[in-house]
């Protein structure tokens, strides 16, 4: 057995499991290609240049590849200065984003177009593109209103600037449905306290939803809290100007329809 091995070493045998030759040979294989193509796999792509970053922008977001578009717009617009392509590409930058779903920076894309281009024709687009985006970000009722408000804002700016339009009918629908979730947002307030028995502090919610919001479905909700507040609080006049009101006002509602009559109540 001894005899054999020696032979095998003789003649160059290695065990397959310590033999690096294939790796060696690879790897200088490698090498050698990389020589001849001028080491072309171990550099790093040159930058874009804005002419580049504009083109390959584009043709993405006419592809519909919303998100790299939205790369390459970007590299093309953060240097872009004067050149006269800007305008048109914030446009696709802003539509880019509200594709994505990044609606803070369509926001500013568009807004940036609304205010350095405002007599232009795309300026109208981007107004609607700011209703849009804020539209979007517009929180539920339990959360902070900020983006709520900033959308009523650009929505009823959009509708008052173009109306007639159907972008300007789909803004105030907007503005209808935003204004309803900031009442239910004070009417949810308001009933936070009610709840509680703390019916002064809620009374002052519900007031403010019929005063700033007298159209919203959250109104009647708030006019039958009241009746109910006043009546548990002893308010007997209060109480009975809230429930006259919620008869005149609203005498369709679901709350008009299931009050109680005066003297039931009072019992």
């Amino acid at each position: 057995m001894e005899s054999g091995l020696n032979l095998r070493a003789a003649r160059g045998y290695t065990h397959p499991m310590t033999d690096h030759r294939p790796i060696r040979r690879a790897a200088l294989a490698l090498l050698a290609a990389a020589a001849l193509g001028g080491c072309a796999i171990f550099q790093t792509p040159p930058p874009l240049t804005p002419e580049t970053a504009y083109a390959q922008g584009m043709e993405a977001y006419q592809a519909g590849r919303y998100r790299r578009a939205a790369e390459r717009l970007g590299q093309f617009v953060s240097a872009a200065g004067a050149d006269p392509r800007l305008k048109g590409a914030l446009m696709a930058l802003g539509r880019s984003h509200l594709e994505t779903r990044e609606y803070v920076t369509a926001a500013a894309d568009f807004l940036r177009v609304a205010t350095e281009f405002p007599s232009d024709p795309e300026a109208r687009e981007a107004r609607y593109g700011l209703c849009q985006a804020y539209h979007a970000l517009a929180p539920r009722p339990q959360l902070d209103p900020e983006y709520t408000s900033a959308a009523i804002t650009y929505c009823e700016s959009f509708a008052g600037i173009y109306p007639g339009s159907p972008e300007a009918q789909q803004a105030l629908a907007w503005v209808t449905e935003l204004r309803g979730r900031l009442a239910e947002k004070q009417y949810q307030n308001g009933f936070f306290y009610y709840r509680r028995g703390l019916y002064d502090a809620s009374v002052v919610y519900f007031n403010d939803v019929l005063t700033q919001f007298p159209e919203s479905p959250a109104a009647p909700k708030a006019l039958l809290r009241l009746v109910e507040a006043y009546g548990r609080m002893g308010y007997r006049e209060e109480e009975a100007a809230a429930r006259q009101r919620l008869l005149r006002d609203y005498p369709q509602s679901a709350e008009a329809v299931a009050l109680p009559p005066a003297d039931s109540a009072a019992g």
